[in-house]
């Protein structure tokens, strides 16, 4: 006998329940698709933040750190002390060798009473020095510039100055006694110095004011024993 669905045909693989099986597979495999996209984001995601901050570091490792300026003025601090302190050593040398004769000029020093008596100093600076009291005794001054130097109780007895600019400088009781100033330049403090006597003044430079009272002086006299030459006629005095 047979039952009752005996008559009726019974579903294959491919009938119903293979339906809802396919169904149940496809949908599973579009939630695995989705995760995986899901998943590839989230990778793409820390990718890019990763190359962010990998960049930023470089980044931040190639900017100069104030921490080692700071460690290194000290060392700059040393280095300009050594700087200073040689400099001031250079300085002393080369005043030493200016008193020689040699070395560097003496602008703005001060040498008073320094002895540069018979020494050879043509051509040197004494622009703005304070001399009071130098001895330039029978030195060779020639060319050398005193410009607005100051001079009082300075000894050029029997210099040979030719040339030499003697202008806005203070030579109040200063010795000119037997100087060679031919063609040099003067000031009003010519009228200043303790003596002129035997001195000669060829083709001096000096202000018509003040050669009119030098002229007026008793010391304005002699004849100078190195050119030989009459202290009034160099002034032209009349």
């Amino acid at each position: 006998m047979r039952g009752p669905h005996d008559g009726e045909a019974r579903p294959r693989g491919g009938g119903e329940g293979g339906g809802i099986a396919s169904v149940v597979v496809g949908r599973d495999e579009s939630y695995r698709g989705g995760d995986c996209r899901v998943v590839e984001d989230i990778h793409a995601e820390r990718r890019r933040r990763s190359s962010f901050s990998s960049s930023s570091s470089s980044s931040g490792r190639s900017r100069p750190r104030r921490r080692s300026v700071v460690s290194s003025s000290p060392a700059a601090a040393a280095v300009a002390v050594a700087a200073t302190v040689l400099l001031l050593l250079l300085g002393d040398a080369g005043s030493s060798l200016a008193v020689s004769g040699g070395g560097l000029d003496y602008a703005g020093s001060d040498i008073t009473g320094r002895d540069f008596g018979n020494g050879d100093y043509k051509g040197k600076d004494f622009t703005q020095t304070i001399a009071k009291a130098a001895n330039f005794a029978k030195s060779n001054l020639q060319g050398c510039r005193f410009y607005k130097a100051y001079l009082v109780n300075a000894n050029f007895e029997g210099a040979d100055a030719r040339g030499a600019s003697f202008e806005d400088t203070s030579m109040d009781n200063a010795n000119l006694r037997n100087i060679i100033a031919a063609g040099s330049y003067f000031g009003q403090s010519l009228l200043d110095v303790q003596s002129l006597e035997g001195g000669d003044f060829t083709d001096a430079q000096i202000p018509t004011k003040t050669l009119k009272l030098v002229c007026d002086r008793e010391d304005a006299k002699g004849t100078n024993p190195t050119t030989g030459v009459d202290t009034r006629e160099s002034l032209m005095c009349l």
